[in-house]
């Protein structure tokens, strides 16, 4: 790719944010030159090291979208959305507005996580996926017509964050607690593998020759383990004996939500991991956007270990 282009990332300091600016600084910046972050608090320490980089940062207002974001997306070719879900539901539709607007070319949708349209919670689904539902369908309206493409990245769990107790990898005490069978594989990524994802989609989907390649909705997936083989992963970076393997049953949980339906929305996901809805290893874009690890190598659960 001999393109140079500019991108804004809207929640550019915040805990994916930080991560997928700081890959466009560090390994696109050939690419992408121009990166600007869209920050609340632009004297924090975050934005400050972005800034020092090379970052352009501008103050993202929530209280006046359109006025704060005018500068910042002028003549910009994409614009990330990586606002947390705590964010207004209309924020963030302001936020699509502005993109088609501006004519940005490429703007991600704030996804990055699970494939919620294969979820099966009919009339019990979480509120979470229903306005993400709700708001990729509104942009995508709004960019009928317009230079503007739309695009979804679902990434499966975000690896730094979820091997967690609260969702069933209690590391400490070397027991794992998955819903259904321990051997379902799921989809981690790290946030850095990421921003290296956003950042080659972007290039293929603005290069002439390769546009058409780039789908409105598209998977990756860096690393695919099971409960049993982070156990065992886990065992052999410790240097402990293989740790217990707890199985809860699956159904019950499914009808817990259906009577709850307001519960965490971690209890979802761990009843999408049982199903092998977070599975993306046989449909993924891995080959499209990083086709034989040409351009960098996945981190995996073992690369995450060696780290600790």
């Amino acid at each position: 790719m001999s393109g140079r282009y500019s991108v804004a990332i809207v929640g550019g300091t915040g805990r994916l944010g930080f991560d997928v600016t700081q890959v466009f600084l560090d390994e696109f910046h050939t690419t992408f030159p121009t990166v600007r972050v869209l920050t609340r608090d632009p004297s924090t320490a975050k934005a400050q090291q972005l800034a020092e980089k090379g970052a352009r940062i501008h103050v993202f207002d929530p209280e006046d979208v359109a006025q704060s974001l005018a500068e910042a997306f002028t003549g910009v070719d994409v614009v990330i959305n990586v606002l947390p879900t705590t964010t207004p539901t209309d924020v963030k539709r302001q936020v699509a507005e502005a993109a088609v607007k501006h004519g940005v070319k490429v703007f991600f949708l704030s996804e990055f996580g699970v494939d919620h349209n294969r979820n099966d919670f009919p009339g019990y689904n979480h509120h979470e996926w229903e306005v993400k539902k709700q708001l990729a369908a509104d942009a995508r309206e709004l960019a009928r017509g317009t230079p503007t493409q739309v695009i979804a990245v679902y990434t499966g769990l975000f690896l730094e964050l979820a091997l967690n107790p609260f969702m069933g990898f209690d590391i400490e005490n070397n027991v794992f607690t998955c819903i259904g069978p321990s051997s379902q594989r799921v989809t981690f990524t790290s946030k850095a593998d990421i921003g290296r994802a956003l950042a080659r989609v972007s290039e293929l989907a603005l290069g002439p020759l390769t546009a058409d390649k780039v789908p409105d909705e598209l998977r990756i997936a860096g690393t695919v383990v099971s409960f049993d083989d982070v156990r065992d992963l886990i065992a052999r970076s410790k240097g402990v004996q293989k740790g217990e393997v707890k199985s809860e049953d699956l159904d019950q949980l499914k009808t817990k939500l259906r009577q709850t339906p307001g519960s965490h929305i971690a209890e979802y996901i761990r009843v999408l991991m049982g199903e092998g809805k977070l599975d993306f290893s046989d449909d993924n874009a891995n080959s499209l956007v990083n086709p034989a690890e040409a351009f960098w190598k996945w981190k995996s659960v073992a690369d995450l270990l060696r780290e600790a």
